[in-house]
């Protein structure tokens, strides 16, 4: 049974952000919502991506959903009947044929993908043509020429649009994000100001040996592109977690049935092979274990993409120095992109751009074990009956069985430092479309940098804010930090990649 409420806290705990109290979540998950499209959008690649993206989205943050297909897409209703028996967790979605007449009364928020407005109506319109990606929500029309097909842009459209969605039906004021005129962002230029729709996508993109570390929130919207584009090649998946009930909220592919409790890892792999041409392996490790384990070696990847929100893990990826790093990262309304290409050597790596935090580490050691500083103070001596008694009560059960295996000290940090953190502790104020832009923003940089590498690029590209849309864009190139090992090791580090071309 999935715990609903668990599963729509992240999304409730970034609205409270916004609105600035906290939201009442059966009123949220009351209001009606309706996704609809126009044929001639929905004929086309483009239209079905943005659709259903959308749809996948909607999910996780809308309650009372009405979908209507246009007459006569049998194809479409086919694709939405079996997406809706396998991603909705909550009330079960009316899916209906017919055309905008058929909305259902009082409804709080309409989103369109096409091109048509109707300023009378609380509506949203998206689509997206080329590398370009388009929402307006105040009355005016889009561009109709949706043509030339690329997927990445119609997940940044379907994922800005499901944020004005969310605007609207949790009650963001306007002076705080208001809703979005007509607003294009393209992600071959990163720039509202492009000078095209961007290059056509070849019918086949050759995929290095590639490590996917991370398969949430991100993770997932990573996946979902991967699945959709021409790929050929190799990639292997690493995650330390399972899959949770509050997971739900926040990541695209995730169903009800199948995948909690399972590893991130090898389920969202699994769900890879099933959906791409892709050869996907997963492995559920720590990412410095995995690292140094066969199936890491075995893959020598050249591509490195992360979906982490952990500064020391990202350190860790670092390590691999492949030829390019791309790495996503989110905060509760923003996303951003990250990258590290080794033959541009005086551009920040990730161990430059990411500081470690300053950590106390016997504080860190308490929360972990619940043991007092004067029990962690010699961590070779066994753990004892005295200890327990003066451990946080919630850590007893643990630290029982920890004394029962005869455990010291140091090895009862190590064995609940992988069980995580509390759940309280490690809680995040997240949506889905925020991760999806972080994904489109990644895979963006991946297809440039794998078939156009010509193209300038940033070190790091900011969406600072998906409420605010493409205008609160910004671009840093962080220079390479003398004292980094990306500097003082660069000798062996290319010895490494000449390693590794070699086979």
């Amino acid at each position: 049974m999935i715990d609903t409420n668990l599963a729509g806290s992240r999304p409730l705990a970034t609205a409270a952000a916004l609105v600035g109290e906290p939201v009442d979540a059966a009123a949220v998950f009351s209001r009606k919502v309706a996704l609809t499209g126009e044929p001639d959008a929905l004929a086309t690649s483009n239209g079905r991506w943005c659709f259903m993206a959308s749809l996948r989205l909607l999910a996780r943050v809308a309650g009372d959903l009405t979908i209507i297909v246009p007459p006569g897409m049998d194809d479409i209703r086919k694709e939405v009947d079996a997406l809706v028996a396998s991603v909705c967790f909550r009330m079960r979605p009316s899916v209906i044929e017919g055309t905008i007449d058929s909305l259902p009364a009082c409804t709080a928020a309409i989103l369109n993908i096409g091109s048509t407005a109707n300023p009378s109506l609380p509506w949203t319109t998206i689509n997206s043509n080329g590398w370009v990606a388009r929402v307006s929500s105040r009355g005016a029309p889009l561009p109709k020429e949706v043509a030339q097909a690329n997927p990445i842009a119609a997940l940044m459209a379907a994922s800005l649009g499901v944020a004005e969605i969310f605007k609207r039906i949790v009650g963001v004021a306007e002076e705080v994000a208001p809703l979005m005129d007509v607003s294009q962002f393209s992600l071959f230029e990163m720039s509202t100001d492009f000078a095209d729709l961007g290059p056509i996508l070849p019918v086949s993109i050759a995929l290095p040996n590639t490590l996917l570390v991370g398969a949430g929130a991100i993770g997932n919207g990573v996946a979902l592109l991967l699945s959709q584009l021409p790929l050929e090649g190799r990639l292997h998946v690493v995650d330390k977690q399972e899959y949770g009930d509050e997971n739900l909220g926040t990541c695209v592919l995730m169903e009800p049935d199948g995948w909690v409790g399972i590893a991130k890892a090898g389920r969202l792999a699994a769900w890879l092979r099933e959906n791409c041409g892709l050869e996907v392996s997963g492995e559920q490790a720590l990412v410095k274990d995995a690292l140094s384990g066969d199936a890491v070696r075995s893959v020598a990847p050249r591509l490195v993409i992360n979906g982490l929100d952990d500064v020391a893990a990202r350190h860790d990826t670092q390590l691999v120095w492949p030829d390019i790093m791309i790495d996503g990262g989110i905060s509760d309304v923003g996303a951003a992109v990250v990258q590290h290409r080794l033959d541009d050597r005086y551009l920040a790596c990730l161990r430059c751009a990411f500081e470690l935090p300053r950590t106390d580490h016997v504080a860190a050691q308490e929360v972990i074990t619940g043991l007092p500083a004067s029990s962690l103070a010699d961590p070779e001596r066994l753990l004892t009956e005295r200890d327990i008694l003066a451990a946080a009560p919630e850590k007893r059960h643990l630290l029982e069985q920890c004394l029962r295996d005869g455990k010291t000290i140091c090895s009862v940090i190590a064995d609940l430092a992988k069980l995580g953190v509390t759940a309280e502790a490690g809680f995040r104020p997240s949506v889905p479309f925020v991760a999806t832009t972080a994904a489109a923003l990644v895979v963006a940089e991946l297809v440039k940098a794998l078939q156009f590498p010509a193209e300038g690029y940033a070190q790091s590209f900011i969406f600072g804010n998906v409420f605010l849309g493409p205008d609160s864009t910004a671009i840093l190139n962080r220079p390479a930090s003398a004292s980094c090992l990306c500097v003082t090791r660069r000798a062996m580090i290319q010895t490494l990649r000449a390693r590794r071309a070699c086979g």
